[in-house]
């Protein structure tokens, strides 16, 4: 059953279904991160002195509140997911209306602090001074399209949890290439330097906004989007807060504890720090992929549980799994051999080339590890259950990673521990996620 792209992902064949739903949804990620890997190459080259360490920690900073919406979204996902299984339109109409309300709102309001409060957090940071000005130039931009990120990933989220994840990669690939095309005439043809690149990226962030608030519009009459009325609907709203806050506070968790960790990483320098930003341009071919089919999952599943479909849930996770290992830990290995050639796309300095290579060989082995965990994170998710990814993430990446650091750093001053709490943390979460998936399964199952 299909209108404007939606799909009902708990009816076809299992396989084909999930690579149909999954494959539009990893290469909006891949084409998010070519978009920053040119971004970063285009900083690198002509942006001037300081400018990657800048966008690296702007960067970290604009994750905290985008990355919240992020998994709320994730959660949001969970409900309509849920609702357009069950064939509860009308339900999932009024849904969709509170949570955008909610969305427009906050966006304002966390723009305007985020405007104001920009500089004294990167003080607290301890961020380098000679990197400071660039780093508050580039956030005073951005902030601006907080609001457009916040509907976009919204918006995206809830097409994906009714089964349309190409529509979202079609969108995104339009204001990536004027992302770029603006990049290439701020930065490099006017030589406007870091805030040029900030100047593209939020434009582009608000046509890409626009764009899937038109779309959500044209629905089925059903269910389509309406944000004509006032007020929040109560009884909705506490439904969204119920399962979407976990889920933000989860993304959050994640970002603070780099906060945190980046203070310590601050301390090693300028090098240090574009070494972690270069590392992470590489880093996201592997990140997104498995973030992404997460994502995928968390709407596949939460379909198939509204439809009561429990075998194809099983066979789903199954099959996401096997994907992990036959593409994540090959295409992990090839990337660990390429890194030397690869990180000089970003920039000539040997002491940043260093940096981000021994991160590399640190973290890129055990990376399945993440992939597989996402993969349980977002089934236990589709099964309704957004608190506990929350408490693993906040015991795994947060406490323990900023544990382990501070505790160590100070007896072994390198950054080899901040590279080791990553991969000891893989481990632990995976231990706390697989008898959880089976305990909500069966709870589902029973219920």
């Amino acid at each position: 059953m299909k209108h404007t792209g939606v799909v009902h992902v708990e009816e076809g064949p299992i396989g084909r279904t999930l690579l149909y739903f999954a494959l539009p949804v990893l290469l909006s990620q891949l084409l998010q991160e070519f978009y920053n890997v040119a971004d970063c190459m285009v900083l690198g080259r002509f942006g001037g002195d300081y400018a990657l360490a800048a966008a690296g920690i702007s960067g970290m900073l604009l994750s905290v509140l985008i990355n919240f919406y992020i998994g709320f979204s994730s959660g949001v996902s969970v409900i309509t997911s849920r609702l357009f299984g069950a064939y509860r339109y009308k339900e999932l109409k009024k849904t969709m209306t509170a949570v955008f309300r909610l969305v427009i709102l906050t966006g304002v309001v966390m723009t305007l602090l985020g405007y104001f409060l920009c500089e004294p957090v990167l003080s607290l940071l301890h961020s380098p001074g000679e990197v400071r000005p660039y780093a508050a130039l580039y956030l005073h931009i951005c902030i601006l399209g907080l609001t457009a990120q916040l509907i976009y990933n919204t918006g995206t989220a809830i097409l994906r949890s009714l089964g349309n994840s190409r529509t979202p990669m079609i969108l995104f690939l339009f204001s990536g290439i004027c992302n770029l095309i603006l990049d290439v005439i701020l930065v490099i043809g006017l030589g406007m330097g870091i805030g040029g690149a900030a100047a593209a990226t939020m434009f582009s962030q608000w046509l890409l906004a626009i764009m899937i608030l038109v779309h959500l519009c044209l629905l089925n009459p059903a269910y389509r989007l309406t944000l004509r009325g006032k007020g929040l609907p109560a009884q909705e709203l506490l439904l969204i807060l119920k399962d979407g806050i976990p889920a933000g506070l989860q993304a959050v968790f994640m970002s603070i504890s780099s906060m945190l960790i980046q203070i310590s990483i601050n301390s090693f320098g300028p090098d240090a720090m574009a070494g972690m930003t270069v590392y992470a341009k590489i880093e996201g071919c592997l990140y997104l992929p498995s973030f992404a089919y997460g994502i995928a999952l968390t709407s596949f599943v939460g379909q198939n549980h509204g439809a009561r479909q429990y075998d194809r849930i099983r066979t789903s996770v199954s099959m996401s799994l096997r994907t992990m290992f036959l593409v994540i830990l090959p295409f992990s290995m090839i990337l660990l051999l390429a890194s030397p050639v690869l990180l000089q796309l970003f920039t000539s300095d040997t002491g940043i080339l260093l940096n981000s290579r021994e991160a590399v060989l640190y973290t890129f082995p055990v990376y399945v590890v993440y992939s597989i965990n996402q993969i349980w994170l977002g089934a236990i998710k589709g099964l309704g259950n957004t608190l506990y990814p929350m408490v693993c993430t906040l015991l795994c990446y947060s406490v323990f990673r900023v544990v382990w650091c501070r505790l160590l750093i100070p007896y072994f001053p390198t950054m080899r521990v901040v590279y080791l709490s990553y991969d000891v943390s893989f481990f632990l979460m995976m231990l706390m996620l697989i008898p959880m998936y089976y305990y909500q399964l069966r709870k589902a199952e029973q219920g």
